[in-house]
């Protein structure tokens, strides 16, 4: 995938966040499910994470889930990416 596409799909996701909060959730589930986009456990984490961060916690159980299928190696890399993604959303 090139850089500038690459870009772009970030800012419709900082976008996504910024303006439609309870849309993270929904990103996950469609990496999750593999629903339009490549199937991705990992990029599920790090959309349910950001929805965390955000306030929403009907992602808790998924989270938790996926904590199960993910080597903590794998879940700290994640989860920095998860955050540093909600704080500069918060940033925009």
């Amino acid at each position: 995938m090139s850089t500038k596409i690459k870009q772009s799909l970030s800012d419709v996701r900082l976008m996504i966040l910024t303006s439609y909060p309870l849309s993270t959730e929904e990103l996950g589930h469609l990496y999750y499910d593999g629903d339009g986009v490549d199937q991705s456990y990992e990029e599920a984490y790090v959309w349910y994470l950001v929805a965390q961060c955000a306030g929403n916690h009907r992602t808790d159980s998924l989270v938790n889930y996926l904590n199960t299928k993910l080597i903590k190696s794998q879940r700290l890399k994640l989860s920095s990416r998860a955050l540093h993604i909600y704080t500069k959303a918060l940033s925009h």
